[in-house]
């Protein structure tokens, strides 16, 4: 753990203020976390607070790569919390306390070899915490949707039991188009304008059902860092759904900048979302925000409820649509087929909100393109 410390000016005549908790916690809500436009609070970074006669101690709970953010929030931090008027302040940086104890000397590293992706500026992962609640869909829609806000989109299909967004996209043939670099890379396929790429390509008549821990994270690393993806903005990841192996695999192969959690209205799809959200949480991936799918028919406002109760962003609420199941099956997504429909103009707000959490604003995507 590491710990800095900080006092303010000393004035004599002048009593320091009586900073309470609940004023430190309000105050670090306004600190951003370097490089992304979240807040720490929002993050679940801070961990503890206490504040006591002018004397403040925050403790943030923080596992990166990056050895210039801890100094970066300690003195953001810092600053902020003087400027309320305390007298002094500890800024203390530990593991996030539901981290694996430490390791042995003679342990590898799990996330030692985490790269950035070279061609891609930010790589958000869709996922739920249970199957059936439109997540493929949604996140064929997000793409496609965060395409016409104007940015490079890409789309990966890590669902390694079960891809479907060969279906949703209409690659009947994926396999056949597939090819590889000189430099034995992936080279993606185009669907609806997106380069995209899928485990289904590669399955086979096989199937991975029965595949385990090493199996599955050695194929997710070699898969996720293998393919040559052309300058995007955007990569957005379909992962399966559940709380397994390969979204640990995932965040332990390239840097990831966010996930979209999908849930349904019904009470049992929420209450997995909420495992999905801890998940994430547990990688230090941070939790964009919350989709509703399929609201009306099985009610409403399970997703805000859930958000609301995670403190994390509800991004909306996509209204059920009969007509998105028979699209999909004919790979003709809804989005594409009926853009001014009640489904589509939801994607297009989530998208909007989900381009605004990662930095981008209208304004921004045509100066940055």
């Amino acid at each position: 753990m590491t710990a800095s410390h900080a006092s303010a000016p000393v004035d004599p005549t002048s009593p320091s203020a009586d900073v309470t908790a609940e004023q430190v916690r309000a105050a670090l809500a306004e600190v951003r976390y370097p490089g992304l436009p979240r807040d720490i609070v929002s993050l679940g970074i801070v961990d503890q607070v206490s504040a006591c006669g002018g004397v403040v101690q925050v403790r943030l709970a923080l596992r990166t790569a990056d050895a210039s953010v801890p100094e970066q929030l300690q003195v953001a931090v810092s600053e902020r919390v003087l400027a309320l008027g305390a007298a002094e302040v500890t800024v203390a940086i530990g593991e996030p306390r539901h981290a694996p104890p430490p390791r042995a000397r003679s342990t590898p590293d799990p996330w030692a070899d985490q790269v950035r992706l070279a061609a891609v500026r930010h790589v958000i992962a869709v996922g739920a915490g249970k199957g059936g609640v439109g997540k493929s869909t949604v996140a064929v829609g997000l793409a496609l949707a965060l395409a016409r806000e104007g940015l490079r989109v890409g789309l990966l299909d890590a669902d390694i039991y079960g891809p479907s967004l060969p279906i949703l996209l209409g690659i009947a043939d994926g396999a056949a188009q597939a090819r590889m670099s000189p430099e034995k890379f992936i080279l993606p396929v185009e669907a609806h304008g997106l380069p995209f790429v899928s485990f289904g390509f590669f399955l086979g008549e096989g199937s991975p059902a029965i595949w385990r821990g090493p199996m599955v994270s050695k194929a997710v690393k070699q898969f996720a860092r293998g393919v040559a993806w052309p300058t995007l903005d955007v990569l957005v990841v379909d992962l399966p759904p559940g709380t397994g192996d390969i979204p640990l695999s995932l965040a332990q192969s390239v840097q990831l900048s966010g996930a979209v959690v999908v849930t349904q209205p019904a009470r049992v799809a929420a209450a997995e979302a909420e495992k999905a959200v801890a998940m994430f949480r547990t990688l230090e991936v941070p939790v964009l925000g919350v989709v509703e799918n399929m609201t009306g028919a099985f009610g409403e406002g399970a997703g805000a409820a859930v958000a609301a109760s995670l403190a994390v962003p509800f991004l909306g609420a996509i209204p059920f649509d009969p007509a998105i199941v028979t699209e999909g099956d004919a790979g003709t997504p809804g989005i594409v087929q009926r853009p001014d429909a009640p489904s589509s103009r939801a994607l297009d707000a989530i998208a909007a909100a989900t381009a605004r959490s990662l930095g981008y604003a209208p304004a921004t995507v045509a100066a940055e393109g």
